[in-house]
This record gives C-alpha cells, structure tokens and sequence, in this order.
C-alpha cells in the first residue's frame, strides 16, 4: 500500500467536510490530478481557511503524501479568490509544483463537480466521480490529517452566528455540542441550532449528540429565525406548498449542475407531487444527479417552496426501486458564468448578514468528563469495537476497528480515560 494510503488507513483518516468517505480508498487509486477542496463554499464557516493559515507547514506535506500516492503529475488548491492575502502566502509558502487556483466567489463553488471543472478545465461525467477525469480530491481538513500522519483523535470546527466572534477550534471527537457551545460562549436558550452548514446542514435541537469526524461547525441562530423554520418543516407541509408551485423554473435556471450540464430540473420533480406513484417516475428522474445544495429552495424559489425537499425524497424513492444514475458526458450550458450564485447575495437572502462577524481561530484545551464515540462516523460499514468495558485508555488508543473485508475506519479515543460503555453503536470513553 502506498504511504499516504497506509496513512489513512492507520490513523482513521476519512473525508472531513462530507460524508466521511475513508481516505485511504481514495489515496489507492491513480490519477494523474490531485486536487484540494479549500472552497469552503458554505456561509459562515471558516475551520478550512483557519487551517491554511495556522497549520500549513503540516498542510503542505499532507499534500506532497497525498499526490504521491495517486501518482499525480498536477497538485492544485482550489480557494475562493476573494482571500487575496492567503492566496499569496500559499504561492509563497507550498511547494513550486502546486498550483493555487481562484474559485469565483459563489455558491456551491466547493461542490467537487464545479471544483473540478473550474479549477482543471475538466467536465465529470454526470452520474460520475472526479477519478473519471484523471482527478482525486480531498479537502483541506483531509489532508492536514494524512500529513499530521497520527490518529485522527479531533476535529476542527467553527461556532458562528448569534455569538459576539466566530470562533474555529479544535475539540476531541464525540465531545457533547452542548461543550462546543459553552466553550464558544453561545447562548442555548431560545436559539436553533444548523450543524455543517446553513445550506446543506440539519437543524438539531439535540446538543448533547457528539461531534464526529465529519462536523464541520454549528450555527447559532434565534429559534424563529427564517432559516430555522424553513429547514424545520415537516414532509406534510413541503408537499402541501409543492401544489401551488407556479413552474417559474428559476430553481432549475439557477441550478448549478444543470449549469455543468446535467440537466437538473427541480421544477419537474415538483410537478410530480400531484401524480400517482406510477406516473411520478419520468418527472423524478433528473432528480437522481442532484447534489443536494439546497440551492434551489434556500435561494432560487420566489415562492419560499422547497424543490429541495422534493428532490431528496425523489433520489430516494428511485434509488429505492434500483435506479441508478446513468454515467453520460456533459456539454457546458452557455449560461455558466452568468448564472452563479455570489455568496454574498446568498447571505442576503439568507437572512444572515447580521451575523459575519469577525473571526479567529482559537486554541483550546477541553476536558470533557465523558465521550461519546459513535461507530458510524464515516461511509461503509460501523466500525467494530476492539476493547470491553473498564479497558483503562491513553489518549489515542484504537478503541474499533474496520470489520474484515468492508469500507470503513478505525476509531481512536482522544483522550485518556477508561471504557464506560460498548454497545451496538458507540463506546463511551470516561476520561481521567
């Protein structure tokens, strides 16, 4: 196995801003691009900028392992244009070799399909992954981990919104929210809570659920704010709206892999609200290569619909029957450039101007008296645990294991302490 894939694979490494996808998979494959996702294309989070400017130096080997192990001839760091200053530093500072390319300020710029073509010229396939290009990608918290080269134990993540700074630290895995938020100075009464995200994240009103190796921050808003009561809404209430939709098709002109060329038409997937489950199908079917962005209910409609809702439940449904996305070529809608969402319109629109407060990165030392480390952290299988309760633990210790012959990851306890609790679906670790 390659270093930087036996890296992963070692040190638990999966994908940090997304699904969780187990790196060491990815770092096996060969391609002749290697390409980093510093997008960070989704408001008011900043860990990934914070960890370029604090942490480069581990950064940039991570990035030389990773491009090693693919074989890759290019190395690219995709970053939005609008950070002129660590634009600079990063010519200055990582290897000759790796080019730093400007992404347009916009959303969802960090969507591995516009990342790819913007930053290589480049056009996936829809239905396809960036590796039928040539390309592999990883975000920036992903390869600080390879390039860190020991147990991913912790997790960086940004606190903003209704708080007096944004403040992005790092905290051990299966720490409580509730911890986060005190360590951040967070109000907890009368606020909602958006994890990963203001676009693609989930409200939760379940602070005491633990961070994982995939979240990427939390989102402090006023319970009645408008983005919390529009993602709250309940499956009866998105279908009952749906029928007054007046097929504007702003949702689908304004959607960014219908841009690439996929033909993506949330419009028709609302149409379909009304049919018969026999006859929903043809209208659902572009469904099936939607990314999820949210662009098209958070931003999009004029009628404060929910295409979005509606595009997920039909992925699901047709997924459910056995279809799957069809891989075909894309040619570029003419449109492309003129049809991208600025993220500072986004923001507006959002309702969430108010809170770009200043941010910074800050070092924290939190000492939580219980962990609670979940078993499915990351795409594949759960993890299977490898110690029994009253195992006495030092920090970083393998605690689960990746089950024979499947896709998964290893997990470590972060900190020090003794094995409370091993069930079905998490270890709980009692720290000393």
């Amino acid at each position: 196995m390659r270093d930087a894939a036996r890296i992963a694979l070692e040190n638990g490494v999966v994908g940090a801003g997304g699904a969780g996808f187990p790196t060491h998979v990815k770092l096996s494959a060969s391609a002749d691009t290697f390409a980093v996702n510093a997008a960070e294309c989704e408001p008011l989070l900043y860990k990934d900028q914070q960890i370029l400017e604090h942490f480069l130096p581990e950064f940039s080997e991570g990035l030389l392992l990773c491009g090693e192990a693919v074989g890759a001839r290019r190395l690219v760091v995709g970053i939005k244009d609008k950070h002129h200053e660590l634009i600079q530093r990063l010519r200055d500072e990582l290897p000759r070799q790796v080019e730093v390319c400007p992404l347009p300020d916009t959303y969802p710029s960090g969507d591995e399909h516009l990342l790819v073509f913007d930053a290589t010229g480049r056009a996936i396939p829809k239905g396809g992954i960036p590796l039928d290009v040539g390309v592999v990608v990883n975000n920036v918290e992903t390869v600080l981990n390879v390039g860190l080269q020991k147990p991913v134990t912790h997790k960086f993540l940004t606190v903003s919104g209704e708080v007096p700074e944004a403040l992005t630290f790092r905290v051990p895995i299966g720490v409580s929210l509730r911890e986060v938020l005190h360590a951040a100075g967070a109000p907890i009464e009368g606020m909602g809570f958006i994890l990963n995200g203001p676009m693609m994240g989930t409200v939760t009103d379940d602070i005491e659920q633990p961070v994982t190796k995939t979240t990427s921050g939390v989102l402090v808003l006023p319970s009645d704010h408008s983005l919390i009561l529009r993602k709250g809404r309940r499956t009866q209430d998105v279908h009952k709206i749906a029928y007054t939709c007046d097929q504007c098709m702003r949702c689908s002109d304004l959607c960014p892999r219908d841009l690439l060329g996929h033909f993506v038409k949330p419009h028709k997937a609302m149409i379909s609200i009304g049919f018969a489950a026999e006859e929903k199908m043809a209208w659902q079917q572009t469904a099936l290569y939607c990314c999820e962005c949210a662009l098209c209910t958070l931003y999009a409609c004029p009628e404060d619909l929910d295409p979005f809702r509606v595009m997920v439940e039909s992925k699901r449904a047709l997924m459910a029957q056995g279809i799957r996305p069809l891989k075909q070529a894309v040619e570029l809608t003419p449109l492309y450039d003129f049809r991208r969402t600025p993220t500072s319109l986004l923001i507006r629109r959002l309702e969430l101007a108010p809170y770009q407060h200043p941010q910074k990165y800050v070092e924290m030392d939190l000492r939580p008296r219980r962990l609670e480390l979940p078993l499915k952290q990351h795409t594949g299988a759960p993890s299977t645990p490898s110690v029994g309760k009253g195992r006495s633990l030092r920090g970083g210790d393998l605690v689960a294991d990746i089950p024979e012959g499947s896709l998964g990851a290893k997990i470590f306890s972060p900190l020090a302490g003794r094995v409370g609790e091993v069930s079905s679906d998490r270890i709980v670790v009692e720290v000393a």
